[in-house]
């Protein structure tokens, strides 16, 4: 891989953690115009905004250091606890105590443990007999 291709997927990376991280300190970066304001945005739509490019971004810094995902349970692993982590966050920075967000955000956390054991399973079967 080049350089110029490592220097933009690095700089990509660095965007996306950036955007995705800003909302945790009250700052909204929008791409699309290169803007930062501090318009409010519905919580849902701001946590998985945040949980999206920051698994767009924990992956592309995997790409540069040459580490693939070793099952197709990994994305969505990550993107359940980037989710779970930015969801809890956000609607507690906003003071959001209803009931339903926070049983979701649960069903979402139950999600990743399944997907935890299924990706540990999926491991161990694709390197059983490498030794």
């Amino acid at each position: 891989m080049d350089l110029g291709t490592r220097l933009f997927i690095g700089g990509l990376a660095l965007a996306l953690g950036l955007t995705a991280c800003a909302p945790l300190v009250g700052i909204n970066v929008l791409l699309y115009n290169m803007s930062l304001t501090n318009e409010p945005v519905a919580t849902n739509f701001l946590v998985i905004r945040c949980a999206t490019f920051a698994t767009l971004a924990f992956f592309s810094v995997n790409f540069l250091r040459r580490k693939r995902p070793l099952s197709s349970v990994a994305p969505m692993l990550v993107f359940c606890n980037f989710t779970v982590f930015f969801g809890a966050v956000i609607m507690i920075q906003r003071a959001q105590y209803d009931v339903l967000p926070w049983v979701v955000l649960t069903m979402i956390g139950g999600l990743a443990f399944f997907l935890y054991r299924e990706n540990r399973a999926e491991n161990s079967v694709i390197f059983r007999d490498s030794w």
